[in-house]
């Protein structure tokens, strides 16, 4: 596709010069209209002007004017402008003709390659300035776009810039925090401070961004006009090509009603839990006393064993409701080390699960050194939570299979089933609390219990510093594994 050329207006009232000129231009490939006074030359002079070459001394206006005129104009304020005078030779006209606006100046007689190259490097300045106006332009619109979406945003979002220095802040955090905002452009971080001490924790984590180039994440209790909210919060950096951070955004969320309904549920768990023991005690003392004293016809003993069973049960549920409140609400289970074999916390398991369930085959291996500092009672209750898992999600004719090894830097224990793999949408969820498995097992249906014991087990591993990890597929079963640190 072929451009099109420019457009050059030459203003001389030197016929001859004017034609010489036009000449030249003309056979490089330029458009070239002509005018022989300064009013002609406004006249002509449109948008669609690229160049005009003119004389500094003309019969009616002068050139300078000429220009100034061009320059001001709303048409013709791009217009590039270039004096080539005879006369006005000396500094002085130099200097005067660019102080009025022109953009370059060349004293005649000119040769015609120097004049040809000086307007090309002028219609390239015009080509880079129109360019580096459209991108100035484009970078505008989208700076209007990003504010716009940054300013709709539902949740409070901040910007900072690579000193600290608070350069933006959205609508929706002076809506969150109402008269008790106190963010404002420029603040730095010690000036927030002082204006709100419970910035603390959170302005200390902006520096940390700044600082390290990390992304941080927590949360924080600010005053409001409605109360105390809680909002969580990321902290992202932005590095510039030196690795230089030069600005940080911080996006929040109000988590104030669902905190508040998760404390209330687990408080609610924890006194639940704590008052069904007493009433459940007497009824279990009730049943044992009744069996021991004897005297029960079948149809008396049936009952009786009915419900110490599901006192168990009851027991195992509320023991589990009372774990989980104190992990969510304690900063996790507490677990007492004292030196132990966990091959012993693991024979145990085995052997109860064998006696509980006859028909069922349980493998045992181990290998190694067992001895460490643990809390065998809590252990062993991560320990029945598993192997119990294992049983109910596999077939009843395939083996549970329980390898522990104890090596230089802890033991580690993998219990193992042969049952359907755990569907890949809920393996993320495994050890999440109030999670049942629904499609895993062997007849289908739903396994019974709250849905807790994996989440306390996971609390019980890691407050022993350990790991607690599934691997899941239809060829291999399913594998959970304990590593416990000495």
């Amino acid at each position: 596709m072929t451009s099109t050329p420019a457009v050059i207006l030459n203003v001389n009232d030197d016929v001859a010069s004017r034609y010489v000129t036009s000449r030249v231009l003309g056979l490089a490939g330029f458009r070239v209209m002509e005018a022989a006074s300064g009013r002609e030359a406004l006249a002509l002079a449109d948008e669609h002007t690229d160049l005009a070459i003119l004389d500094v001394r003309l019969p009616d206006i002068s050139g300078l004017e000429v220009c100034r005129l061009l320059k001001t104009a709303p048409r013709t304020h791009n217009v590039l402008v270039l004096h080539l005078s005879a006369q006005a030779v000396g500094p002085g006209d130099r200097a005067l003709g660019l102080e009025h606006g022109a953009d370059g100046y060349l004293v005649a007689p000119v040769d015609p390659e120097e004049l040809v190259a000086q307007v090309h490097a002028l219609l390239r300045l015009r080509k880079a300035e129109r360019e580096v106006r459209a991108l100035s332009q484009e970078v505008e619109h989208q700076r209007r776009l990003l504010e716009m979406a940054i300013s709709s945003a539902a949740d409070p979002i901040v910007l900072y810039d690579g000193a600290g220095r608070m350069v933006f802040a959205n609508p929706a955090l002076y809506t969150a925090r109402g008269s008790h905002a106190v963010h404002a452009p420029g603040l730095t971080p010690a000036e927030l401070l002082a204006k709100d001490a419970s910035l603390e924790p959170y302005l200390r984590l902006v520096e940390d961004a700044l600082r390290t180039g990390q992304v941080q994440r927590g949360s924080v209790c600010l005053s409001s006009d409605r109360g105390p909210r809680y909002f969580d919060f990321v902290i992202s950096p932005a590095a510039g090509p030196d690795g230089q951070v030069q600005a940080v955004m911080t996006s929040l969320r109000d988590v104030t009603e669902q905190r508040s309904a998760e404390e209330f549920r687990e408080q609610f768990i924890g006194m639940l839990g704590h008052d069904l023991r007493n009433p459940l005690n007497a009824l279990s003392m009730s049943a044992q006393q009744l069996q021991r004293r004897g005297g029960l016809d079948e149809r008396q003993a049936n009952l009786t064993g009915r419900i110490l069973t599901s006192a168990e049960r009851m027991d195992r549920m509320i023991r589990q409701l009372l774990d989980f409140a104190r992990a969510r609400l304690g900063g996790g289970i507490p677990v007492t080390r004292a030196p132990c074999d966990v091959f012993d916390v693991v024979r145990r398991s085995v052997e109860e699960l064998r006696a509980s369930h006859p028909g069922r085959l349980v493998q045992l291996e181990v290998l190694g050194d067992g001895r460490g500092a643990w809390d065998a009672d809590r252990l062993e209750q991560a320990l029945g939570n598993l192997l119990g898992n294992a049983l109910k999600y596999s077939p009843p004719d395939s083996p549970v299979t329980v390898h522990a090894e104890g090596g230089p830097e802890g033991a580690v224990v993998r219990v193992h089933n042969l049952g359907a793999p755990i569907p890949a949408e809920e393996l993320p969820h495994v050890f999440s609390a109030w999670r049942r498995g629904r499609k895993s097992r062997p007849d289908g249906g739903s396994a019974g219990g709250l849905g807790l014991g994996l989440y306390i087990t996971s609390q019980i591993v890691r407050g022993h510093g350990g790991d607690l990890e599934v691997a899941s597929s239809a060829p291999g079963g399913t594998t959970f594994t304990v590593r416990l640190p000495r």
